[in-house]
């Protein structure tokens, strides 16, 4: 007995180095690459504010992660501000996440896992594993949690199941505080991984035990975001949060909706002050004025009606080429492991057959998703990887043992070969397509070389200049550097001119840093009050000044290479001033 388990031990070894090896070099290659870089400017903000970028001092508030994990990152750029910590977590989290997911393929599938696991990274998670982005990262340790769930291992040793519980709590733990959403997305398929093991049992597939051991692993998952979710409401129990929150959620709705009509609800825009020009320029999230607020918000959400988004092929192709390139390489995926296991196991189908309902629950998902009006990108990537791991991973009932696979690999070795070309095969046209990760991620990171370059000249220029506070619109990129540390000196007074955290008790620090209680735009006259564009003026925004203070002018105080800085100024035609 104890050589059986000794020989298990050894067997479970050698998965795990064989996943470690092969998940260093399959990262490696991609980061020779492709340079790492962050897809959008929230990771920027986060970042900022995490090593103090954006306040002076690394703050625990980022608006979009919780408490606990903004705490632990802040404290550990003040014990080093040198060292990118914000960018190596993530990509130490992508990497433990995804020798995690190998793992569980492997062991899943030993007679070809290697082999499946690199389709799988090709087609499915090599983007995000060079474009890092929070809520992906979040959704990378979710997908290995639950595939860490889902595998099957007969006579677990006690040993192997509080390791694995321990990690499962950890990928959790870590989903949950860095995109909440992305928790409570884990944890609903935790739940449905559960239910799906039910069933299985009820047509007398599977065991009661594997139905235990998924149990608690979905308590843990549950405890982790208990945990995340009642630290975090215990630091924002406090009224400026409370108030933040408030007016944060009538403002996604605002932005991240279709537009309401200006000319067709007029009488709406006149009521609460608002011109042409002014909801123009709030559509390119200036929200520096008191009229904008979350009543303002609430009283054009409640007019804005939002239509349904049906989620066909049409849209899937056009809106996320992406996610249709996954789902075509899922679906054909499902039928081969679905056939390959009816070979196996002499037409024991139906265990099989179940994995094909994590399908349609993405899609019935896929569809509530359009049916709210609002379908993003990266949540519906993230929900899209939490269905591909469980449905390919519950494909197989038991983990074949290493004899078994041996003996099975001299009896076919035609068909392992036949596997291993259509496998390399299928990597290949992942890599070289258009919709594939590899392309879109090559051709992205190239063209954010450019952004990231300006954004750091922008930031170096601020901290050269302190006394003034210094504003910058969507006319330029905000994408910063994910290698970027302020070691030199803070920006702390760039600021974006609305933006998630306006009005956010963070908004407010980094105002009073500046020496601002407030900033409206009457207090755009001020002499240390500049703004920053990439060549000319903001034409929205000079409308809208030139409305609310008739006959003012601005002037060009700076040409740098790839940003201009300008002030307004309220005397008339001023010597120096540019007529609006």
């Amino acid at each position: 007995m104890n050589f059986i388990i000794k020989a298990r031990d050894m067997r479970d070894r050698h998965k795990l180095l064989f996943s470690v090896v092969l998940v260093i070099v399959l990262l490696a290659l991609t980061w020779m690459i492709i340079p790492i870089t962050f897809e959008t400017s929230d990771d920027t903000f986060m970042m900022s504010c995490l090593s103090g970028g954006k306040t002076g001092e690394p703050e625990t508030d980022t608006i979009f992660s919780l408490f606990l994990w903004g705490k632990a990152v802040s404290t550990l750029y003040l014990i080093h501000a040198g060292i990118p910590w914000y960018t190596l977590i993530f990509l130490g989290l992508i990497a433990a996440s995804l020798t995690t997911i190998c793992y569980c393929v492997v062991s899943t599938f030993p007679n070809w896992g290697g082999r499946l696991f690199c389709l799988l990274y090709f087609c499915m998670f090599l983007f995000y594993s060079a474009i890092v982005q929070f809520t992906m990262v979040a959704a990378y340790c979710g997908v290995a949690a639950v595939s860490l769930m889902v595998i099957d291992k007969k006579e677990e040793d006690r040993k192997y199941t509080i390791i694995k519980n321990i990690i499962i709590f950890s990928f959790a733990f870590f989903a949950f505080n860095i995109r909440a959403k992305v928790g409570y997305l884990v944890l609903g398929n935790a739940a449905f991984a559960v239910c799906l093991e039910i069933l299985r049992y009820l047509i007398k597939t599977t065991d009661s035990r594997k139905i235990k051991s998924m149990i608690i692993s979905l308590v843990l998952i549950g405890v982790a975001g208990g945990i995340s979710v009642g630290a975090n409401s215990i630091y924002e129990s406090r009224d400026d949060w409370r108030e933040f929150r408030e007016y944060h959620a009538e403002r996604v709705s605002f932005s991240d909706y279709s537009k309401l009509d200006y000319e067709s609800n007029k009488d709406l825009f006149d009521q609460i002050g608002w011109s042409e020009n002014f909801y123009e320029l709030v559509q390119q999230w200036f929200f520096m004025d008191e009229k904008v607020n979350a009543e303002t918000f609430r009283q054009i959400n409640d007019r804005n009606v939002h239509g349904s988004i049906r989620v066909g092929r049409s849209v899937l192709h056009n809106w996320f080429p992406k996610i249709d390139f996954q789902v075509k390489i899922w679906v054909p995926l499902l039928i081969f492991l679905f056939v390959d296991g009816m070979r196996q196991r002499a037409g024991r189908y139906r265990k099989s057959v179940v994995s094909f309902l994590w399908l349609l629950v993405w899609f019935v998902e896929t569809q509530y998703f359009g049916y709210t009006g609002r379908i993003m990108e990266r949540a519906f990537e993230a929900w899209t990887l939490l269905a591909v791991m469980p449905s390919v991973l519950g494909m197989m009932g038991e983990c074949q043992s290493t004899e078994q696979g041996i003996a099975g690999g001299k009896k076919s070795a035609a068909g392992n070969v036949i596997i291993s070309v259509l496998a390399l095969t299928l990597c290949i046209v992942c890599v070289r397509h258009s919709d594939g990760g590899y392309i879109r991620a090559k051709s992205f990171a190239g063209a954010r070389s450019e952004a990231k370059i300006t954004q750091a000249h922008i930031e170096d220029y601020a901290a050269e200049h302190l006394e003034n506070i210094y504003i910058i619109g969507t006319s330029l990129p905000r994408e910063g550097g994910p290698w970027r540390v302020y070691t030199e000196g803070m920006p702390y007074n760039l600021m974006f001119w609305g933006g998630s955290y306006c009005q956010s008790p963070l908004y407010y620090t980094q105002l009073r840093k500046n020496g601002f209680e407030q900033i409206r735009m009457e207090d755009f006259f001020e002499e240390n009050v500049c703004f920053i564009a990439k060549e000319e003026p903001d034409e929205c925004l000079c409308n809208v000044m030139e409305e609310r203070f008739p006959g003012c002018t601005y002037a060009i105080t700076e040409k740098r290479e790839g940003f201009i800085v300008y002030q307004f100024q309220n005397e008339g035609l001023a010597a120096g001033g540019n007529a609006l």
